[in-house]
């Protein structure tokens, strides 16, 4: 009897023992599974803003090529680019208000229901063979283009649904077109979507993303160029206009080149711009040395007027065996933001002109309170401010007494933050000094409560 008592016991005590043994394997193999989905889920909210890296590595390949311009509309005028040619005209109603994507501000067409049909001067600099074009929006319109340029080419919204047409060359040169609804329909809601087209000259193939998911995709013949130079004018914002809301529709727009066709001797390896202090230097490399006579390189400080200033023959000792080229500017660059391209000259007398690269020069920046919005301020107000470093920040709003009368801490990242305040307890009106500190030192600037 004792005996059975006994294994009767073993047997309840292993039993238990598999039981917890299964149910933490299965606890720890749903752990990992939620912990994946987290983590991509992360991703795709790190990998979703149109604008993509912000290291604007000009010269080098970033997200399929150059960045030609790009718009993030922080600020008024909203012509204004964050980077390469400012736009040429507006909506007058067009103007930057908060409510972007992650929290910065966006372009709205105004509440008086006008598009806002910006628009972008023609010139080389756009003439690509390829193109890639990045934008958030958000909105309910059912017609209207996020991007277009004449007959050629346009980007966007046709009754509810996304829209491309684009034209490439066939074999002999002449336009043809690319035309297609995709079967995305546009939601209709207040959350920001960053919507890409891109064209490769090289493959052939167009595609269209929605939040990084392929949407629609078209493969062509390969080594066809776009056929749109000389096309005219491009436009942002045709047919948009929000509705009549006075909301951002619009944010983070990036256009970019995808590369070039490559016809035989005339294929440009690499082309990158690298910069020290004001001085830029031009490295790039070709195949088939053996066919070009030499190269002019070209600079422009607008993107459309070009002085040569220099030339290249094959033969200079700045050539290793691997066809590589290093041409330093003789000038110091002035201006932030300097455009160059390469001519290639070849033995049979043509000459190829190559895409345009534009670098910035980076310019040292210093801890600094930018921007205060909206000021006078009722119960709150967003503060605008640049650091250096990531580290530890602290913020006091501090009376005309000097006495603190709101104080907070918490860590911040490299580059520009935004900060919200708003009351812990009602304030009286008045002027208030508003204290940023990091790294043992203090910014401030005047605030005022209505």
């Amino acid at each position: 009897m004792k005996h059975s008592i006994k294994k009767s016991l073993r047997q309840r005590t292993r039993l238990t023992q598999k039981v917890i043994l299964v149910s933490g394997a299965l606890g720890l193999s749903a752990g990992l599974v939620i912990g994946w989905m987290v983590f991509m889920n992360f991703q795709e909210i790190n990998n979703s803003k149109a604008s993509g890296n912000k290291e604007l590595a000009h010269g080098g390949s970033a997200d399929n090529g150059e960045i030609l311009c790009e718009f993030t509309w922080e600020k008024n005028p909203v012509t204004s680019a964050t980077l390469g040619p400012d736009a040429i005209s507006c909506s007058s109603d067009a103007h930057s208000v908060a409510g972007g994507r992650s929290s910065t501000h966006g372009l709205s067409a105004g509440s008086n229901g006008k598009n806002i049909d910006m628009v972008l001067e023609s010139g080389q600099l756009f003439d690509q063979d390829g193109i890639a074009i990045n934008v958030d929006y958000r909105g309910k319109e059912k017609n209207g283009y996020f991007v277009s340029r004449g007959i050629n080419f346009y980007f966007g919204i046709e009754n509810g649904f996304i829209t491309i047409s684009y034209r490439v060359e066939d074999e002999r040169g002449n336009p043809q077109s690319v035309k297609s609804l995709s079967d995305y329909e546009v939601p209709a809601d207040d959350q920001f979507r960053t919507y890409r087209f891109f064209y490769s000259p090289m493959t052939g193939r167009g595609e269209i993303t929605v939040n990084g998911a392929p949407v629609w995709s078209h493969h062509g013949p390969t080594n066809r160029p776009m056929y749109w130079k000389n096309a005219g004018h491009l436009m942002i914002g045709k047919g948009i206009n929000g509705e009549g809301l006075d909301i951002a529709v619009l944010d983070n727009l990036v256009i970019r080149s995808t590369g070039t066709i490559s016809p035989l001797a005339e294929a440009l390896l690499n082309f990158m711009l690298e910069s020290q202090g004001d001085k830029v230097t031009v490295h790039f490399s070709a195949a088939a040395t053996d066919q070009i006579s030499g190269f002019s390189v070209e600079r422009s400080i607008n993107g459309t007027d070009f002085t040569k200033i220099g030339s290249i023959p094959c033969t200079a000792p700045t050539v290793n065996s691997n066809g590589e080229y290093a041409f330093a500017d003789p000038s110091p660059v002035s201006t932030p933001l300097v455009y160059y391209r390469l001519k290639q000259h070849l033995k049979n007398g043509k000459t190829v002109l190559h895409p345009v690269s534009a670098i910035r020069i980076k310019s040292e920046k210093n801890f600094s309170i930018e921007r205060v919005n909206p000021s006078p301020f009722d119960s709150s107000f967003n503060v605008s401010y640049f650091l250096p470093k990531s580290g530890r920040v602290w913020i006091q709003l501090q009376d005309l007494r000097g006495s603190i009368v709101s104080s907070r801490t918490f860590d911040a990242t490299e580059g520009k933050n935004i900060h919200r305040y708003s009351e812990d307890k009602p304030i009286e009106k008045g002027t208030y000094t508003l204290n940023i500190m990091f790294d043992n030192k203090k910014v401030s600037t005047q605030v005022v409560k209505i």
